[in-house]
């Protein structure tokens, strides 16, 4: 296999070429493959179904989470953690003056 094929994820543009694997694309398509990443290559895997391009791998594996960014929303953990590690919450300065 030439090493220069499996460039990048087709899915997620992962280059590090110790995760590439190349996986076959559906029957019909006389012997193509795609390059994945290890994880989508696993959710490939489990899919279940195949796909006979590049288009509909990203299609079907690709980042279906929402962009909300739920930094702000905050929570009883996080406030907690906050509140303790606040540079400003400290009595007295603790380090060594030597």
């Amino acid at each position: 296999m030439d090493p220069h094929s499996r460039s990048a994820c087709c899915v997620c543009g992962a280059s590090d070429a110790r995760t590439l694997v190349e996986v076959d694309l559906a029957a019909g398509t006389s012997g193509a493959k795609a390059t994945l990443c290890g994880s989508h290559a696993l959710m490939h895997r489990r899919a279940g179904t195949e796909a006979r391009s590049e288009a509909e791998l990203r299609a079907a594996l690709g980042d279906r989470r929402g962009r909300r960014d739920r930094r702000q929303e905050g929570d009883e953990l996080g406030a907690a953690l906050t509140a303790a590690f606040q540079t400003g919450t400290r009595s007295g300065d603790r380090r060594n003056n030597a």
